[in-house]
């Protein structure tokens, strides 16, 4: 009886042995048929490691994967810094193979098996440039190369594209924008949800997530955070030193060669490329002023999906037309094979995107399409107070008012979904909600003003960046302002459609820190991401104003000065000034087009 049990056990211990070997060998063929992607050409051959020395030396770790049988082949580079991602982003190698592509994977300076100094960004120009000059020389390419990768795997692509090789066909570069600045900074306020988190994660060597989201939760609070790093990350970092002592665009970092000549790429880039975005992504905002600027538009393309930066859809409704998520594998084939093999392309260039509360996807030459702008103004300030009172008219109205509220730097207005937001997806680090989320409770705040429109009768449908101009006065030297535009439906519920902030040193797109006298008034433009957004009829407008969208962005001290080196915080009265012709409005790009 017990050897039959034994027999039984080990038998079903085989059994499952034998079903995990098969589920790990199969598991290319499990995947590709999961997304809907066409059958596999090759099978997969041979896996070499070689160590590529760069100009000053240093070998960086290169696995090669090949198709099996007699090359050369079209190739794709893949350069990742994410140590605890290998294993996944090898797999896009081993995909690609099967797919008839060699596939380079390296990893960058000072991660991984590479030699060298990790210093996120310094290097990549040289290294990628390199590389690309390396593979060019080797007898198992073809002559035609790109480069592919979201994030951090994109930037090595921006990064290289000052100086490519002949042979580089096309980039695919998702999730990142060329522009350093503007993927750190909106006028002033520092992101803290996105590079304060990816600071605590990538502070060394390897990916380090255990106890780095308390970590980071505690530096978001820390003053002054110019020494964040040491006293709660652990170690100097540098280059995060860097970042948040430098919060003005004319600062010199921001002007050293190396970044002017990454932010000029787009319009100096003549191979056409594929774009990824999503609109509740880190860098959206900047990515689609890149593609505003590139020099191939005319021939390349790009995707703006629903999605975060690691391609969910939004909690508060269902995104039910996705189209493959985030990784859009059978548009980055369609477009390797068009670029590298010279096949028909299937899908047109220009830009598909997806319209938000409208499930539906346009494809467009150009974006944003015709547009007529259309103003609500802000009207009745002073009872705009716990979710209703002000209101958004289409007529400026005569009636002066003023609207005031105490903003405290110790108890901020929490962020609750939009754009530019990282934290959420890394364990431990208990990140604000990233997306459309439903807005319930945050209104009833004191230091919250809130407008809001008659119900719509007709629907409003935009597809561009949304401005808001208002009339501020402040009793502090410099502080923050924030709009958020809401669309609150039939059953009062509502959603967040964008939001933006501005500091009063950097108001207006101040290239450098502008002086504010404590009491004036002053008319400061919010210039919101774009978005494509169909606001329902039955439903009505709100914006909330208020001076913080924490941790999304650090919580302004209400003091003048460099924020990072500031160790205290004070209170702020604030002051909405409306009627009387005073600038102050929402203004939506709004389109017909079918």
């Amino acid at each position: 009886m017990v050897r039959r049990i034994l027999w039984w056990v080990g038998s079903g211990i085989a059994l499952l042995a034998i079903v995990a070997t098969l589920s790990w060998f199969g598991r290319h063929e499990i995947t590709r048929m999961s997304e809907g992607l066409p059958a596999f050409t090759h099978s997969a051959g041979a896996e070499s490691l070689e160590r590529v020395a760069m100009p000053d030396g240093v070998e960086l770790a290169t696995t090669i994967h090949r198709p099996e049988g007699e090359g050369p082949w079209p190739t794709v580079l893949i350069r990742n810094p994410y140590q605890g991602f290998d294993l996944f982003v090898r797999d896009w190698c081993r995909r690609l193979v099967r797919y008839g592509y060699a596939c380079v994977y390296q990893d960058v300076r000072g991660q991984g098996e590479s030699d060298g100094e990790w210093r996120p960004l310094v290097n990549e120009p040289k290294d990628g440039s390199a590389t690309l000059h390396w593979l060019a020389d080797q007898d198992f390419q073809d002559g035609n190369l790109a480069m592919i990768g979201p994030s951090y795997l994109a930037a090595v692509q921006w990064a290289a594209a000052a100086d490519l090789p002949p042979e580089v066909k096309t980039l695919v570069p998702a999730i990142y924008s060329a522009n350093n600045y503007d993927v750190l900074y909106q006028d002033g306020m520092f992101r803290h949800e996105t590079f304060t988190a990816w600071a605590a994660m990538m502070r060394g060597a390897g990916m380090d997530t255990d106890g780095a989201g308390a970590a980071y939760q505690k530096a978001i609070r820390h003053r002054p955070h110019l020494d964040a790093d040491e006293a709660i990350l652990g170690e100097r970092l540098p280059w995060y030193r860097e970042w948040i002592s430098n919060p003005s665009p004319s600062a010199p970092v921001w002007q050293r060669p190396d970044n002017q000549r990454l932010r000029s790429t787009p319009e100096k880039l003549e191979i056409p490329i594929l774009m990824i975005g999503g609109w509740y992504d880190v860098f959206i905002g900047p990515q689609l002023a890149d593609w505003q600027r590139l020099a191939s538009r005319e021939r390349s393309r790009f995707i703006i999906g629903p999605w975060t930066h690691v391609g969910a859809g939004s909690d508060a409704f269902p995104t039910l037309d996705e189209e493959g998520n985030l990784f859009q594998w059978p548009a980055i084939l369609d477009w390797l094979g068009h670029h590298l093999r010279g096949e028909a392309l299937d899908e047109p260039l220009g830009v598909l995107s997806f319209g938000m509360r409208e499930g539906r996807w346009r494809n467009r030459a150009l974006w944003p399409p015709p547009t007529q702008a259309v103003r609500f103004h802000f009207g009745e300030a002073d009872v705009a107070h716990h979710c209703s009172g002000g209101t958004l008219r289409l007529g400026a109205p005569s009636e002066r008012a003023v609207g005031r509220y105490v903003y405290d730097p110790d108890d901020p207005v929490p962020t609750r979904g939009g754009a530019g937001m990282l934290a959420f997806v890394l364990p431990g680090f208990e990140g604000a909600p990233p997306g459309t989320q439903w807005q319930k409770g945050l209104c009833e705040r004191a230091d919250i003003l809130t407008f809001t429109s008659e119900v719509l009768d007709e629907e409003i449908r935009i597809a561009g960046p949304i401005e808001v101009a208002l009339t501020i006065a402040s009793d502090a030297a410099d502080t923050a302002f924030t709009a958020r535009v809401i669309e609150v439906l039939k059953d009062d519920r509502a959603l967040n459609v964008r939001d933006g902030i501005t500091s009063l040193a950097y108001r207006n797109g101040a290239e450098t820190p502008q002086p504010y006298t404590p009491g004036t008034e002053e008319t400061i433009h919010l210039k919101l991401w774009p978005i494509e957004w169909r606001f329902r009829p039955g439903s009505r407008i709100r914006v909330d104003i208020s001076s913080s969208d924490f941790p999304k962005f650090h919580a302004h001290t209400n003091q003048a000065g460099p924020w990072a080196e500031q160790a205290t915080a004070k209170l702020a009265e604030q002051r909405i000034h409306t009627g009387d012709n005073r600038p102050g409005w929402v203004e939506f790009p709004v389109t017909t087009d079918p």
